[in-house]
């Protein structure tokens, strides 16, 4: 895939990710494991946006702990726990990377399709996968059935899991139809 189709495939999946997202919020008993166990990979371009507009402690802590990233075409990463949290809380929330913004969905590279949009478990996202199984119910049994006992077996989740559910291209635009519906 061509790097502009791919940079717009990121960035509709991107999109599609925050459509879904603006009808959840993380609940209080959040702890931020998200930011604890994943790797927070950066752009250029996003990273020195980032630097300018955070206060220089912020700035300050977050270049003494981004490294080189290992992911092609990102620039810097923050590897295990985050720097900028205090107390389970992002102290730069306001201007946090798009990976971020997209969590709990992760946007992989596809060898066959460019990207692809996954959703990993963690409290926010059982409340998606409920939401989901509910939208399959009319679209397709089985899926439903799946999605239904996922969310049966997890409802009751509090961290993070490496468990996660892929959610279908062709799914998107009907699902959050569904949500704004709701």
């Amino acid at each position: 895939m061509a790097r502009k189709q791919s940079s717009e495939k990121y960035d509709w999946l991107s999109s599609k990710a925050q459509n879904i997202l603006k009808h959840y919020s993380c609940p209080e008993s959040c702890n931020a494991s998200c930011c604890k166990s994943h790797i927070i990979d950066f752009h250029r371009k996003e990273y020195e946006k980032i630097l300018k507009n955070i206060d220089k402690e912020s700035a300050n802590i977050l270049k003494s702990n981004a490294i080189k990233s290992e992911l092609a075409g990102c620039y810097k990463a923050i590897v295990g726990q985050c720097p900028l949290l205090i107390n389970s809380r992002c102290r730069i929330y306001d201007n946090r990377p798009q990976v971020c913004r997209n969590f709990p969905f992760v946007i992989y590279q596809d060898m066959e399709t460019g990207f692809g949009l996954t959703l990993l478990l963690c409290p926010i996202s059982v409340k998606v996968i409920k939401d989901y199984a509910q939208w399959y119910k009319s679209v397709n049994s089985t899926m439903y059935s799946q999605l239904n006992d996922l969310y049966e077996q997890y409802k009751n989740i509090d961290k993070n899991n490496d468990f996660c559910v892929q959610m279908k291209e062709h799914n998107l635009d009907s699902f959050i139809e569904f949500l704004e519906r709701k």
